[in-house]
């Protein structure tokens, strides 16, 4: 579970001065979590990939690589604040923790990826087929 002591309110501006590997954060869903040293030596997909998100917001990027519930877990002991002008009202986000794996996919969260985009490259796909197989002679 997340750590109970207050979380302060960042801004867009605060959390773009830390976007270096020894002083990285990131917001994701709404709250700013602190990359440090540790955290960036035992990343499995390495320390550069969750870098080049530092100082940005990567709810998406987390929520396209599908990670597991423990990941999520793991990202809510890293919670140090929640972002300035989020929708939420402050005393929620004094709570509020990275959604579970199914909530996110349920909409919770930024999930989605190219789960849309699927079809209409199917449909271009076939249709770019359809015009080299009719228009070869």
């Amino acid at each position: 579970m997340a750590d109970t002591k207050p979380r302060k309110k960042i801004t867009a501006a605060e959390l773009a001065q830390h976007s270096t590997d020894s002083n990285a954060w990131m917001a994701c869903h709404g709250l700013v979590l602190n990359l440090s040293k540790e955290f960036l030596e035992e990343h499995p997909g390495g320390p550069d990939v969750v870098v080049a998100l530092a100082g940005k917001d990567g709810t998406q990027d987390f929520e396209d690589i599908s990670h597991s519930d423990s990941a999520r877990e793991w990202a809510n002991k890293l919670i140090i604040g929640y972002m300035k002008g989020t929708e939420e009202e402050e005393s929620e986000r004094k709570v509020k923790i990275v959604p579970k794996h199914a909530e996110a996919a349920r909409g919770g969260g930024g999930g989605g990826g190219l789960g849309a985009f699927i079809p209409a490259v199917l449909v271009l796909i076939l249709a770019g087929a359809a015009y080299f197989f009719l228009n070869k002679s």
